[in-house]
């Protein structure tokens, strides 16, 4: 059992790919906490939401279940229409044969019936969610950032180098790339928190708010939350603190609490909440849905959407990148590339990029330079190991298959399973069969090649 709470949080997008494959293809149980829906959606089959006390248990991965309880709660609201029409229509019929001594026998059966009826209720859902807008201060000049080869060094090791990039007014850009290629360090250059080498110049009227990585830690554990934002205010925006914390859910008494006891989500809503109180015209948001629930991310995303500054977003969230951005910027061995396109289109870039290389790589491979030398035996030799490769390779793949289905059903309906001694035999049966064909895979593998 793999038991996972918010595996995504700071792994790049290519690792997120990778972690989806490994997690499709483990044959043990995985139990995951979290908040990236297009993750949620690709790599499980089940949905436990816990919502104001309760939780509701689907066999649906994310999306799937969000329809079926939509579904759900819509015949619960039409079944307890019906059953309120039922109740209203007997309790006038009781006030009725009330009043009639001969029917008063009536009217205590019919009580009786009412008492015993039970009431259908709707599930609950929680709707507390934050409100969000990002108002621009003033219209900055249409070049908001011009950078001439920016380089930076963390003492022996190369992160920038020679990077030139010029940024337009109300741009919406995305850095993307693997982690330690240098989103966040360039980010911190163009808000002016680190040194670097080369020239970074900001446009007229540009005013910058940065959201950090870690926003969270910048925060002091031993302040309120009250306190945090009246420190972070000013005179003109002091007297609006307590609307804008209960916009960002921090409402009565939840204002005194100290920022140490907060949990992660709730310290990056507090930390947005103070991006707020600057004036702004230029966002530079470094991994800002870490910790944020589904909902507050939609929230997120949509202020983002309506924003009508300058945006540069450093993400691992596909989905949430998804629609937001109209330029993507790949960070790779020190050098940046430009993809005009969202991040879908980036994506969809790179995988025809990853395919060339990957069938260059085979090239090479499959044709050495000594292949004239081969012998018309050895040749037939190959192609008949390649046919055998191939073979048990379908094999294997049809076995895992059922093996998955098997631990499923074993997750699913165990104590079914377990009173079947016939499942447990074919279960182990078929562990062995699929440990047999890997071996022979191994050997075949060998031997094509040795020739």
């Amino acid at each position: 059992i793999l038991l996972l709470d918010e595996p995504t949080n700071h792994l790049d997008i290519e690792s997120i790919i990778w972690l989806e494959g490994f997690l499709k293809n483990y044959p043990g149980a995985v139990v995951i906490v979290s908040h990236d829906k297009m993750f949620l959606d690709n790599v499980t089959n089940r949905t436990i939401e816990i919502s104001l006390g309760r939780i509701y248990d689907y066999n649906k991965p994310y999306s799937k279940f969000l329809v079926l309880r939509q579904e759900i709660k819509e015949q619960q609201l039409a079944t307890q229409k019906n059953q309120q029409k039922q109740i209203e229509h007997t309790e006038k019929l009781i006030e009725k044969f009330r009043a009639k001594a001969s029917k008063a026998t009536m009217a205590q059966s019919l009580i009786k019936k009412l008492d015993r009826i039970d009431r259908i209720e709707v599930d609950e859902d929680d709707h507390a969610v934050m409100k969000l807008n990002f108002p621009v201060s003033i219209v900055p000049g249409k070049i908001v950032i011009e950078a001439h080869d920016i380089s930076k060094n963390y003492d022996e090791v190369q992160v920038l180098k020679n990077i030139n990039l010029t940024v337009e007014r109300d741009s919406k850009i995305a850095f993307v790339g693997q982690n330690g290629q240098g989103k966040s360090t360039l980010a911190k250059i163009i808000v002016g928190e680190i040194k670097h080498q080369g020239t970074l110049k900001l446009g007229h009227n540009v005013q910058i708010a940065y959201f950090a990585q870690n926003q969270a830690e910048y925060l002091d554990g031993n302040k309120t939350v009250l306190d945090t934002m009246i420190d972070a205010a000013n005179e003109t925006n002091r007297s609006k603190v307590r609307d804008i914390l209960g916009s960002f859910l921090f409402r009565g008494e939840e204002v005194d609490k100290y920022v140490r006891v907060l949990s992660g989500g709730e310290r990056n809503r507090l930390a947005l909440a103070k991006l707020l109180l600057q004036p702004l015209n230029v966002l530079v948001m470094d991994e800002p849905t870490n910790h944020l629930d589904i909902k507050s991310k939609n929230v997120l995303k949509e202020a983002l959407k309506k924003f009508e500054g300058t945006l540069i977003l450093v993400s691992h969230d596909r989905d949430f990148l998804q629609g937001l951005t109209n330029k993507v910027y790949e960070f790779k061995d020190h050098k940046i590339k430009e993809y005009l396109g969202d991040i879908d289109f980036y994506l969809e870039q790179r995988n025809v990029e990853n395919l060339r290389e990957v069938e260059k790589r085979d090239v090479v491979k499959e044709i050495p330079k000594e292949s004239n030398k081969q012998t018309y035996e050895d040749q037939k030799k190959i192609k008949s190991l390649n046919n055998k490769l191939s073979n048990l390779e379908a094999k294997i793949q049809q076995l895992e298959k059922q093996i998955k289905e098997m631990d499923v059903e074993l997750a699913t309906n165990y104590d079914e399973a377990v009173s079947n001694p016939k499942f447990f035999d074919g279960y182990q049966s078929k562990k062995q069969e699929l440990e047999t064909l890997m071996e022979d895979w191994e050997r075949v593998q060998e031997a094509i090649e040795n020739l």
